[in-house]
C-alpha cells in the first residue's frame, strides 16, 4: 500500500526515487553487468538498493488515481505487473526486466510526473541527494 494520500504526494515520491537512483547509478559507476552479475558484496547491495527503489516507484505509481494513470504516460498493466514480480518473487527476478524499467521506463515515468505537475500549475521539489 502507497504511503503518499495523494496523487501530488505520489507523483513528488516517484520523481524522488527515480532522480535519486539515476544520481546513486552515475555517481557509484554501477554498469548494467555489475547490476545483473554483482561480483562483490557491495553490488549486491547496489543491485538490491536499486531493486527496492523499483519496488517503491512502482508502488506509489500503481496507486495513482484513474485519473493520474490515464493522462499522464503511466501504465497501470505493467506497473502492477513489475510491482507484483518484485513483491511476491523477489529472489526470482529477471534482472534484465530490472535494469530495462531503471533505463527505458524511469525516464517516461519521469516525463509523466512532469506532464501532472505542468497540467495542475504546480512545480516538483528537487532535492539535493
Amino acid at each position: 500500500m502507497s504511503a503518499k494520500a495523494t496523487d501530488l504526494a505520489r507523483v513528488q515520491e516517484i520523481f524522488d526515487l527515480i532522480m535519486e537512483t539515476q544520481g546513486q547509478i552515475e555517481r557509484l559507476g554501477i554498469t548494467e553487468q555489475r547490476f545483473k552479475s554483482p561480483a562483490t558484496d557491495a553490488d549486491r547491495l547496489f543491485s538490491e538498493a536499486i531493486m527496492g527503489h523499483v519496488l517503491r516507484v512502482a508502488e506509489e505509481a500503481g496507486s495513482l488515481s484513474d485519473e493520474a494513470l490515464g493522462h499522464y504516460a503511466f501504465e497501470r498493466r505493467a506497473i502492477k505487473g513489475v510491482r507484483n514480480r518484485l513483491a511476491h518473487a523477489y529472489g526470482d527476478v529477471d534482472a534484465d526486466v530490472i535494469w530495462n524499467v531503471v533505463q527505458d521506463d524511469f525516464p517516461k515515468l519521469l516525463e509523466g510526473c512532469q506532464a501532472y505537475c505542468d497540467h495542475h500549475g504546480l512545480e516538483l521539489e528537487v532535492s539535493d541527494v
